[in-house]
């Protein structure tokens, strides 16, 4: 089957919901915008350009971490499967655009990492484990 794997950059523009399938599994649905920007020579003003919108749908332990760390203006980052969904509602078929995630998080780039109350901030990427230096 032809699967088309994207990242978007954007902003959720909605709380995420939690729900459960009839089978147990859970699931954690919320839009996402991305919107282009560019600059005006003739105004001298950034414009916003074309806009992107999908739902991003979350399954089982990436559910449950999005429903805990994610809510509505966060920026983030979202990696999954693209996939288009038609149904009918008033007489008239619809098409919906959707990313069942694989990854989604936090945009570092666009905001800063929470804190956590009683939890010194590491300063390097040494001090959290990351790099280690070769002794010497």
């Amino acid at each position: 089957m032809f699967e088309t794997q994207v990242t978007v950059v954007g902003y959720l523009i909605t709380e995420p919901v939690v729900r459960e399938t009839p089978n147990g599994n859970r699931v954690v649905s919320c839009r996402v915008a991305a919107t282009s920007r560019r600059f005006d020579q003739d105004t001298g003003e950034w414009m916003d350009g074309d806009r992107f919108l999908a739902t991003v749908n979350c399954w089982k332990r990436l559910a449950d971490g999005v429903a805990a760390a994610l809510c509505k203006g966060d920026p983030v980052v979202a990696t999954g499967r693209l996939r288009t969904r038609e149904y009918e509602a008033g007489g008239q078929w619809r098409t919906v655009v959707e990313l069942e995630a694989t990854a989604i998080g936090l945009d570092l780039a666009r905001a800063a990492p929470p804190e956590v109350p009683g939890v010194p901030r590491p300063r390097s990427a040494t001090d959290r484990g990351l790099v280690s230096l070769p002794s010497g």
